[in-house]
């Protein structure tokens, strides 16, 4: 496991999580920052899998969507983060969906006092963020907590020079957060936590006037834990989210060209409820067997896709539909095994139930009706090996299987364009993953590090098809739909360090190699062989520190990525790139500090984005903030 701790995270030039994660080792997220990208383009990976194969928790409720399963990074301000923890490989056997690389969790700070946190920064661009956090302690067993983010910048010009046109403009982006916590010690060993947050943000995409997306969500959460004199704890846990997401798309009017002038051609309203639910049984033990988990899950989604599609004129021809629902079961139990005390085997296995069902597609082509439910069982074990060679070096190894179901988005929302439709497929099967990894640590007082090789395969790999004319609809002329067909390999080499040199100086580094192909693909061989896309093969990420006897901070840290593809065919690089950011803070009093942050420090730019849809885009450039920070208690 990695930790970003909160000092890591304000020491980072980032305006959302994914600037942060970027820089760990195996981590895999768009080259482009999540405020420049479309929402739905927000996937995330571990260890060159690709595609959205990666679980993210915050304080246990899932931020991956649950429509389209990519991460609203929005939604976890960074003021509120105590901690990040970064569990690679196959994570599905305690986790479920989505998890089938590794599970980031997001954890924040429980209030210990009453305390009020303000902070407020500005410059270049526009760009401008405010938050308030405080927390209210009643006594020992009742602590309230309330957080409040405003996120805000006018963005810059991301479409090439020479691809631009009247109609283009810069990406710009609002986001707000706001959350009501509770604490409440209740006695007889009962803890109890509650959350209500709503998040929104307004993001226009793709550099043009008309096109645009707005999302909201409100996420209501708890658990209840009870302690048992035998050491042993009961965790009960529940969530449920309502979301919506707009998306305004353009496209251009007969007889312009591209970026010259543009009308809405399509408005999807994608709205969502999720809900879940855990329990878990947790008893530590003495002897060979030291501890045990028994837990079940459940989770439960229901979305529909409503699609108006329009003119050049602004009359609205028809509206597509498509919805269903989603449920997961499932249960696990954990034993950590002790033969010796330097030797531990840590074995677990899920049994998971997925359901497709009440599922209807009303798209031009498709069954204009109702979709017959489809039933999925798995069987998903891990066993993890560790030996302490010396109290400061351990060997370890890990095999396990895992799975990622196709999300509501890859089942029931059908996209079309001017001429061209692109089918969701309710049938698709989960995909499935078989990995193992080796590995060491090594510890020692202020130094810290870790190398991990490793090996997936992935089967049932979701990708599409084009169709045949004699498949389209009248009215279109190209077209595709999802399907389950081929399969990856993704291999590498993860490895970290920490060094505390002494109280002014520290330093860290990150490397990972990734060897992530197709390995079959019958519909397009040409993949076959091909780095995935979307994954670099070699990424470099450093930094340092330096605190003065007075309290000065100054940390550059840089990042290279070696070049990547928009497609898995290879039309379509992403640049190799190295960036250098630079961070520094001084406290002006006991409960002031200054801060000023800068993204890109030598204006380094590169293509960051290219999909073959859109324009390329270019990276954020050169920019700087300053702030302040005010803490009172």
């Amino acid at each position: 496991m990695s930790v970003v701790n909160a000092n890591r995270i304000a020491a980072t030039p980032a305006k959302s999580l994914d600037e942060i994660l970027r820089r760990v080792p195996s981590v895999d997220l768009p080259i482009a920052s999540s405020g420049e990208i479309h929402p739905t383009a927000d996937n995330i990976s571990m260890r060159g899998l690709g595609g959205i194969r990666a679980l993210v928790l915050l304080d246990g409720v899932p931020l991956n969507d649950p429509f389209f399963g990519t991460v609203q990074w929005g939604r976890a301000p960074l003021e509120v983060i105590d901690r990040v923890e970064i569990v690679r490989g196959g994570g599905a056997t305690l986790w479920g969906n989505h998890a089938m690389g590794g599970v980031i969790n997001v954890l924040s700070r429980d209030p210990d006092k009453t305390a009020l946190a303000l902070q407020a920064s500005g410059g270049m661009y526009g760009t401008w963020r405010a938050s308030a956090n405080g927390a209210y302690v009643v006594s020992d067993a009742v602590k309230f907590t309330l957080d409040a983010e405003a996120n805000h910048t006018d963005g810059h010009n991301e479409t090439l020079p020479a691809e631009r046109g009247p109609i283009t403009v810069p990406t710009s982006f609002n986001a707000h957060n706001l959350a009501f916590g509770g604490v409440f010690q209740i006695g007889g060993g009962l803890t109890a936590h509650a959350r209500v947050a709503y998040h929104h943000n307004d993001q226009p995409h793709y550099s043009t006037r008309l096109q645009s997306n707005r999302q909201h969500n409100w996420v209501y959460s708890g658990d209840i834990s009870r302690e048992f004199g035998s050491g042993a704890t009961l965790t009960a846990t529940v969530f449920h989210t309502d979301g919506l997401f707009q998306t305004d798309n353009a496209g251009t009017p007969d007889g312009f060209a591209s970026n010259a002038a543009e009308y809405i051609q399509n408005r999807h309203f994608s709205r969502v409820h999720n809900t879940g639910a855990s329990l878990v049984w947790s008893q530590p033990l003495e002897g060979v067997l030291r501890s045990y988990s028994i837990g079940a899950d459940y989770h439960g989604i229901s979305g529909e896709d409503d699609a108006d599609i329009f003119s050049e004129t602004g009359t609205r021809l028809r509206t597509d539909i498509g919805r269903g629902k989603q449920r997961f079961l499932g249960g696990f139990v954990q034993a950590s095994i002790h033969p010796v005390e330097a030797f531990e085997i840590l074995a677990s296995v899920r049994y998971q139930s997925f359901l497709n069902y009440q599922a209807y597609d009303g798209n031009p082509g498709g069954l204009l009706g109702n979709i017959p439910s489809q039933r999925t069982t798995s069987v998903d074990p891990r066993v993890s090996l560790r030996y302490a060679v010396t109290p400061h070096f351990a060997l370890r190894a890990a095999g396990y299987s895992a799975f990622r179901a196709p999300t509501m988005d890859n089942l029931y929302r059908t996209v079309s364009v001017p001429q061209g439709i692109f089918y969701s497929d309710a049938s698709l099967k989960p995909e499935t993953l078989n990995g193992g990894e080796v590995g060491f640590d090594y510890v020692r007082p202020g130094f810290r590090g870790q190398v991990t090789i490793y090996t997936n395969a992935i089967k049932n790999l979701l990708t599409y098809r084009n169709l045949a004319d004699s498949e389209l609809p009248p009215g279109f002329a190209f077209g595709s739909r999802n399907i389950n067909a081929g399969a990856a390999r993704s291999r590498g080499v993860e490895a970290e360090a920490s060094w505390t040199l002494n109280p002014n100086w520290s330093l860290s580094a990150g490397y990972t190699y990734a060897d992530s192909i197709i390995t079959e693909n019958v519909l397009d061989p040409a993949s076959v062989g091909l780095q995935q896309m979307g994954i670099p093969k070699h990424k470099l990420t450093g930094s340092v520190t330096w605190t003065s006897p007075h309290g000065l901070t100054i940390t550059p840290q840089l990042r290279w990525f070696s070049k990547s593809y928009g497609d898995n065919d290879h039309t379509l690089p992403v640049d190799s790139h190295v960036v250098v950011d630079l961070s520094a803070s001084y406290p002006l009093a006991d409960r002031f500090n200054a801060f000023a942050q800068v993204q890109n420090l030598f204006d380094n730019r590169y293509v960051a984005d290219n999909n073959g849809f859109e324009p390329r885009r270019l990276s954020t450039p050169l920019t700087a903030t300053f702030g302040v920070r005010v803490k009172l208690d």
